[in-house]
């Protein structure tokens, strides 16, 4: 996979991330970043965050840095790279125009929902429901849509393949970077109460696991509620049966797209308490048939391979 050439090209990365606002940019960053290491490109990442992203970004060369502050300086970066990737909620359409200008159009967007009219450059959407959105094509730039780049962390590249028990013994419950206590340790309760199995709540904001760490939970638990962000990828590609827990309407078109597919076995809002419990225990339930799980199991596997952040990084190259 990798190339031993050195390249002499540089590449700006430029992100988001916190302990407010989730990590998923940032993990979704550091994994191109390893892409890039796999062909020997300079890079330098640059993260719009606080210090809760430390444990995300060792071996990686990045900074804490306040690009969307310090527009005026960041330039004088933008001007001595090749290419610019940007993974970001919070940049203005003016920020992306300027960069796709003095670059002539090296810069790389990676967009979750058609946030904005994007300038000239190459779009990229990395979710099983990218290729679905409506994006105004425009012949001068390039769209990476769906699920053949749908960007893994480097441990979550090639995985091993996950034994599906044929009885349930433990359920993992995580929001990835999302903040929601209650609804976590009220579910924890819930399965406690109402199943004789073992339940562990992982929150990366309390939780520091390595992405290692994260990858081994996932094959050792049979069920996973998960809310809807990066984390869906990554049970995926392991192959862990799911239940859907809506955080954020940014969420919304992942695990939609993710339930019509059948991986997800049932999809919950945050924010509707009303026969929580009683759903969510019918939907435990159901997934408690081997066959159900078998067949979930597969389905994430055929739809995430592991390889989309080393194929965007081809299509660079070309």
């Amino acid at each position: 996979m990798s190339s031993k050439k050195k390249s002499d090209m540089k590449i700006l990365v430029l992100t988001e991330g916190g302990e407010k606002i989730g990590f998923g940019h940032i993990t979704r960053c550091v994994a191109l970043c390893d892409a890039l290491e796999e062909y020997s490109i300079n890079y330098e990442l640059l993260v719009k965050g606080d210090s809760s992203i430390q444990d995300l970004v060792n071996n990686i060369n990045f900074k804490i840095y306040d690009w969307i502050k310090n527009k005026k300086i960041i330039f004088e970066t933008i001007y001595k790279s090749d290419f610019v990737f940007i993974d970001s909620y919070l940049a203005e359409k003016s920020f992306y125009d300027e960069i796709s200008e003095v670059t002539n159009g090296r810069v790389l967007a990676i967009d979750d929902y058609n946030r904005i009219d994007y300038p000239k450059g190459i779009i990229v959407n990395p979710s099983v429901y990218g290729d679905k959105l409506d994006y105004c094509i425009k012949n001068y730039s390039s769209y990476l849509l769906g699920r053949e780049y749908i960007i893994l962390r480097k441990e979550f590249w090639d995985v091993p393949e996950k034994k599906i028990r044929k009885k349930v013994e433990n359920i993992l419950i995580t929001f990835g970077g999302m903040n929601n206590f209650d609804l976590e340790n009220q579910i924890f309760n819930l399965i406690k109460e109402k199943f004789n199995i073992s339940a562990y709540i992982i929150n990366v904001k309390t939780n520091k696991l390595t992405a290692k760490e994260m990858l081994n939970l996932m094959l050792e638990c049979d069920i996973c509620i998960s809310g809807g962000g990066q984390t869906t990828y990554e049970l995926a590609r392991v192959g862990v049966p799911t239940v859907g827990i809506c955080l954020a309407e940014n969420q919304k078109f992942n695990l939609t797209e993710w339930k019509s597919l059948g991986f997800i076995e049932d999809l919950f809002w945050e924010n509707d308490y009303d026969g929580l419990d009683t759903k969510m225990c019918s939907s435990l339930k159901n997934l408690f048939s081997y066959k159900k799980r078998k067949k979930i199991s597969e389905i994430g596997r055929s739809y995430v391979d592991g390889k989309g952040a080393i194929n965007i990084i081809n299509k660079i190259l070309k």
